[in-house]
């Protein structure tokens, strides 16, 4: 679990006999001051051990140590990552000692990290550095991040002492916990686990892990079945080859080659054959990862991919290639070379006669098909709910939106920040195109944050083992509500001129909120108590979408920002006009009204909300792409199964043609086999999309997991693309010259 920086402490004091060095840090984007724009940079808030823990040793300068974990705000330093030094500072080794300016502020360039360290978390490395002593300034807040228990944001490491073991460690932890459960009973519950990890046996992070492996599992399961698709081709193309070179193989034989020279020659052009093929894979492996990595994906931190061809990767694909030509190209192979010499010399036609009903090549071809069902359903339960989610209303947010994050200055007063915010807020609204403007603490559907409040109500127990509800809240000024487009339904909006600080407190709820507590009555003049100060309701908001776009109506509050302040704030700016462009004006309006004010980030609105259908949507698409791999691959099985039994059957497509057969007779007899192999297949894949269906329960929205429209649309699409595949070689049958096919030499 995340600690508190004062839980930090606290466990730094109690494992001293345990571990020999503890490492924490907190993850922060810092807006770093880059000419005229601003620069949103990953970092990392660490103690005064951190690097020391961690034994790492500086690549240039030094490394941030004790001596800068002393005094809060009188440690402005910074310590580099090895990337960003060189991709920002063009790996200038003067940089030692020069500053950069983070909100307004000069921090002193002290060091380079080693170039092998890439942060506590994997996937986002930080650029920067710097000593959590600085968080206050590099973090506003309405409270002393140092000392607040509530805030859950730090990440811990720690090196075990000498002859110490894990299980010694969990046991140290355990009466830690214990001894903060009684300490600190309300920013510890019974239910706050903590527990100590071989960092060896972490994938990304222990919160993350569960959800990471069953994804990276998933996939798994997917490339294995479009694997197989693929080799079960490579069999079947090989089972045609061998067919076809009978007789050349019993005539070798004949003259004295041996069956072992054989083998050997056919293996050797097998390995060949999937060398080619998986050399062709990796060149397009390395094009689709080199479209991944330059995508702009609205993302809400910083996340670095690791997906190169490194050696490893490709020493895993060519020696698959070579596996699966040696695996998939040994039967045919082995067929070939066990073949009647005598009988084969002596036939005129090694490939005539009917397919055989029951053959290798056929079962290859439906299992092919089989596993592709199951890919296209798959897929299609995941299009469903991506549609389905994206018919989602958040209730807000309709309507073109500008987003500006920034925090107020370190050292203003709240009646100064928010003369500050009410300037900033008139001149958004000169702006063109620009027809409403508000700030809010916390935007709603922030993945990175969730603000709540623990409220009580007369007449209304909390629920077992709490003092309180917990419910999610804001703080909002009177021009909020027009801005993110929530209408109020009942009552007022806030109103700046009478919700002083100094007035009785005031709030506006949502419609859930009022359903809870006030079923079928008036909850405006009604009251609710937080943290001991009674709120009275003056409106009622519409609902929303609070923390995911699948969530059920969940209750709200929100607060006047002119009577609970806030520094760090996000104004809204609806507009008539472009949002990129109004975004773009907005940070040069509050650059020049305020130059000391950190600008967190600037976004639209569309944006914003995009980051919540970003997993949805490429879920959809990674599944959808395999699916369509794997059909083209299961209809070329398809194609090739029924242009080889063409093939064999060309006398006799010939006779019953001399004979006046109907071509289009004959293209229904030659492609009545292709498709009874995608009926059978398509049953079968039927069958096992509708036992696996279930393990993507869990991650469907609005879409049973057996839905009729899919698991109807799946065989209809590949009954329709499988008899094209088998018109294409028996059209072209019916199309041959009897005369000349019949003609002997």
């Amino acid at each position: 679990v995340p600690f508190s920086i004062p839980d930090f402490r606290d466990l730094e004091r109690a494992g001293a006999g345990v571990f020999s060095g503890v490492a924490a840090a907190t993850l922060t984007v810092i807006p770093r001051d880059v000419g005229d724009r601003i620069e949103p940079v990953p970092s990392e808030m660490v103690n005064g051990g951190y690097f020391g823990a961690l034994g790492l040793r500086p690549h240039l300068g030094r490394l941030l140590g004790p001596e800068d974990d002393v005094a809060p705000g009188g440690h402005a330093v910074a310590v580099l990552s090895h990337d960003y030094w060189q991709t920002s500072f063009g790996a200038d080794p003067a940089v030692i000692g020069r500053s950069i300016r983070i909100n307004a502020r000069e921090y002193e360039v002290v060091g380079v990290a080693p170039p092998e360290y890439e942060g506590m978390l994997r996937g986002i490395p930080p650029a920067m550095y710097l000593p959590v002593m600085m968080i206050n300034q590099l973090q506003p807040a309405s409270h002393d991040r140092l000392e607040v228990r509530d805030d859950h944001s730090t990440f811990v490491r720690a090196r075990l002492g000498p002859g110490v073991s894990l299980a010694q460690a969990q046991t140290a932890l355990a009466a830690f916990r214990t001894d903060m459960v009684a300490r600190y009973p309300d920013a510890w519950s019974e239910n706050t686990q903590v527990d100590a990890r071989l960092l060896s046996d972490i994938v990304v992070n222990p919160l993350l892990d569960r959800f990471i492996v069953l994804a990276a599992g998933l996939l798994s399961v997917v490339v294995g079945l479009v694997l197989l698709i693929a080799c079960a081709n490579l069999a079947s193309f090989l089972l045609a080859q061998a067919r076809e070179r009978q007789r050349e193989i019993a005539i070798r034989l004949a003259v004295g080659a041996g069956r072992g020279t054989l083998l050997r020659q056919l293996l050797t052009e097998s390995v060949v054959l999937s060398l080619v093929g998986g050399l062709a894979g990796l060149g397009l492996a390395r094009l689709l990862l080199s479209v991944l990595l330059g995508a702009d994906l609205p993302l809400p931190l910083p996340v670095r991919i690791e997906a190169t061809l490194n050696p490893v990767v490709l020493a895993y694909a060519l020696g698959l290639s070579v596996l699966a030509a040696l695996l998939f190209g040994l039967v045919p192979a082995v067929q070939s070379t066990r073949s009647d010499v005598i009988g084969t010399i002596r036939s005129e036609n090694t490939g005539g006669g009917r397919p055989r009903v029951v053959s290798l090549r056929n079962t290859l071809v439906v299992a092919q098909v089989a596993a592709s069902v199951v890919l296209l359903v798959s897929a299609g339960l995941l299009l469903r709910s991506l549609q389905a989610r994206q018919t989602i209303d958040p209730g807000f947010g309709s309507e073109p939106t500008a987003l500006l994050t920034f925090n107020v200055p370190e050292g203003r007063s709240p009646e100064q920040a928010r003369v500050m915010v009410r300037r900033i807020e008139e001149e958004a609204l000169q702006l063109p195109g620009v027809r409403a403007a508000g700030v809010t603490s916390n935007v709603h559907l922030n993945t990175l944050s969730t603000q709540n409040m623990g409220v009580n109500v007369e007449g209304f127990e909390p629920p077992p083992g709490q003092d309180y509800f917990l419910v999610d809240h804001t703080r909002v000024d009177a021009g909020y509500f027009d801005a993110a487009g929530i209408p109020i339904v009942r009552g007022r909006s806030f109103d700046a001129a009478f919700d002083r600080e100094d007035a009785a407190r005031v709030a506006i709820i949502n419609q859930t909120m009022a359903e809870r507590f006030w079923p079928g009555q008036d909850p405006i003049g009604r009251s609710f108590t937080a943290d001991t100060v009674r709120y009275t309701i003056v409106g009622v908001a519409r609902d929303a979408k609070y923390r995911t776009l699948g969530e059920p109506p969940r209750p709200f509050v929100y607060t006047p920002y002119s009577q609970r302040y806030a520094s760090t704030l996000t104004i809204l700016a609806r507009t008539a006009a472009d949002a990129d462009g109004t975004a773009a004006r907005l940070l040069a309006l509050v650059r020049e009204l305020d130059p000391d004010a950190m600008v967190l980030e600037t976004r639209t609105m569309e944006r914003h909300l995009a980051i919540m259908l970003l997993p949805a949507r490429l879920g959809a698409l990674i599944f959808t792409a395999f699916a369509a791999l794997a059909l083209a691959l299961a209809l070329l099985g398809v194609y090739g199964v029924v242009s080889y039994a063409v093939a064999r059957r060309t006398r006799e497509v010939a006779i019953r043609m001399s004979v006046g057969a109907d071509p289009a007779g004959v293209v229904r007899l030659l492609m009545r086999h292709g498709l009874a192999l995608v009926g059978v297949g398509g049953a079968i894949g039927v069958l096992a999309a509708l036992l696996g269906a279930r393990v993507l329960q869990g991650i469907l929205y609005g879409v049973e997991p057996i839905d009729p429209l899919t698991f109807l649309a799946v065989p209809v699409l590949l009954v329709a693309v499988g008899a094209a595949a088998a018109f294409v070689p028996a059209r072209r049958a019916a199309r041959i010259d009897p005369a000349r096919v019949l003609t002997v030499d």
